[in-house]
């Protein structure tokens, strides 16, 4: 792992997360040396195989199983990995909260509606934007909080022999309980259908059976939605400010799972209309 710039090992994100996950049962690559000074981590090689390409690449594979595999670690990170977490580690000052939800969500405004769509929405129509966002962010910040991964998705897994191994865990903070399952099972860069999904919610609500069910499948609706309208926000950006291709494939999937979500749930046919308009088009996308 290189970083642009020398970095301060001790106290880092990346060291106290590594060394809690480790502690708790989460399967992290082994770090094996640090050169703070040239900016350099060595990490145990996993492969090249994440679980999005073992999945793409190989439709033998025991999905459910593999989910299920994915789903245990998620279990590990809200209970064990809540619960032992240290009052002053790092995961626990920041937070997936309102403020948090919020900037994400005007982030995909800029970049996405305004950026990669060009588009222009006359002032009440930004206005109606904006009420939307600010309702689906407070929704979201005043839920009770679990330590989250942050991106655990399905090109953060690492198949290996020995089973699921996650990376990119230097970004975990405190955040709703839905959060990790939302971007496991809602995964904008790979194809998850309704009845895995399911299954998934239903494997995981066996495994936190304090958690009411109804009440948890509306925040996971929620959580979703918002975690695939700041995915739009990420692709947009990396698309038309940073050249980056590679992300622009996802960009169909994630508009039609945010479609597809609004037109279920009738909360969003308010706002829906505006969508149709600013972000969904033009069709073929």
């Amino acid at each position: 792992m290189l970083y642009p710039e020398a970095f301060v090992w001790e106290g880092s994100a990346l060291e106290g997360n590594h060394r809690h996950l480790e502690a708790v049962g989460v399967p992290v690559p082994r770090i094996d040396r640090v050169f703070p000074e040239h900016g350099a981590v060595l990490l145990e090689d996993l492969g090249d195989t994440t679980l999005q390409i073992a999945l793409d690449q190989n439709h033998a594979l025991d999905r459910t199983s593999l989910y299920q595999e994915a789903i245990r670690l998620i279990v590990i990170l809200q209970e064990r990995g809540t619960r032992e977490l240290p009052e002053e580690a790092i995961a626990r000052q920041s937070a997936l909260d309102e403020a948090k939800f919020l900037w994400e969500l005007e982030h995909t405004y800029e970049h996405f509606i305004l950026g990669y769509r060009q588009a222009n929405p006359a002032p009440q129509e930004e206005q109606l934007f904006s009420s939307f966002f600010r309702w689906l962010a407070a929704s979201l910040g005043s839920a009770p909080r679990f330590l989250c991964h942050r991106d655990f998705q399905s090109r953060n897994l690492m198949l290996t022999p020995e089973g699921l191994r996650v990376i990119d865990y230097q970004d975990a903070r405190m955040g709703p309980a839905s959060y990790d399952l939302a971007s496991l099972l809602r995964d904008s860069s790979l194809e998850v259908d309704a009845d895995l999904r399911e299954a998934g919610i239903r494997y995981f609500l066996s495994l936190r059976a304090e958690l009411a069910g109804e009440e948890f499948r509306e925040e996971f609706g929620r959580q979703a939605m918002q975690r695939n309208i700041k995915d739009l926000g990420t692709f947009g950006r990396q698309v038309k400010l940073m050249g980056n291709e590679a992300y622009r494939p996802y960009i169909p999937r994630t508009l039609r799972m945010v479609r597809n979500a609004m037109l279920e749930d009738q909360r969003y046919h308010t706002v829906f209309p505006l969508f149709e308009k600013y972000v969904f088009t033009p069709a073929g996308e």
